[in-house]
């Protein structure tokens, strides 16, 4: 189930549908392939509902500052999901919302959500550079996208070390170019006790923002709470008359 480029194909959502229809759940599909579980849903959504044409590519919108920010409004009050904002906003992908909550609970700006160009091509790497990165990908919850930007690698390359890695482990990531089979894996000890810092500074750098965004949210309901508190009803009204 190939990529066409750095989009899914419409090859690609039938065969993810096709799975889906028979037995395999959404989760599943994520943790096998990276493909995000509530893409998969979406696309299973748009194709009971417009057949093939809810599964061809879109125009790329542009949403004002306004309408993102009653958006993030909706969420963080609580309520709702990613997926069902979408679906309510008929906004393609229910990242572009996780987005803009991650930029508004963060302190930024909603103008950084544009995406940036991504490589078509990838470069050339050392099997060192290879494991980083895949280890960086899973320590990171599958976020491909960042890998993209942060190595300067091509999305096809990430998929391919990250599924390698997970099935085989480092070894699998060895350049065999030149090489029989017989070959023996190349790393030392002191590279293999590298990576495993690399590795987990990664999942401690992930967590610790996950934690900061996890006390912004606390902190707008705990200001919302007081602003509550703060409101007076009104116990004398003029009497009608």
């Amino acid at each position: 189930m190939g990529r066409n480029g750095t989009r899914y194909s419409l090859e690609d959502k039938l065969a993810y549908i096709d799975l889906v229809e028979q037995g395999m759940n959404t989760r599943q599909i994520e943790h096998q392939y990276g493909v995000k579980h509530d893409q998969v849903k979406q696309w299973i959504e748009r194709y009971r509902a417009e057949g093939l044409d809810g599964l061809k590519h879109r125009k790329v919108h542009r949403y004002p500052l306004e309408f993102k920010q009653k958006v993030v409004d909706l969420y963080l009050a609580g309520n709702t999901s990613y997926p069902q904002l979408a679906s309510q906003f008929k906004i393609p992908n229910p990242s572009v919302i996780y987005q803009w909550v991650n930029l508004y609970t963060s302190g930024k700006s909603f103008k950084t959500t544009r995406r940036s160009h991504r490589m078509k091509n990838g470069r050339k790497t050392t099997q060192i550079e290879r494991i980083e990165i895949a280890q960086w990908v899973i320590a990171n919850d599958l976020d491909y996208n960042g890998a993209i930007e942060k190595f300067s690698v091509s999305y096809g390359q990430v998929y391919a070390w990250v599924k390698k890695f997970k099935r085989d482990g480092p070894e699998a990531l060895q350049d065999r170019r030149g090489k029989d089979k017989s070959s023996k894996p190349n790393l030392t000890d002191e590279e293999k006790q590298a990576l495993r810092i690399k590795e987990l500074e990664a999942r401690n750098a992930y967590l610790s923002k996950e934690n900061e965004v996890l006390k912004k949210l606390k902190e707008i309901e705990r200001m919302d709470a007081q602003q509550s508190q703060n409101i007076v009803p009104f116990k004398h009204l003029p009497k009608k008359r």
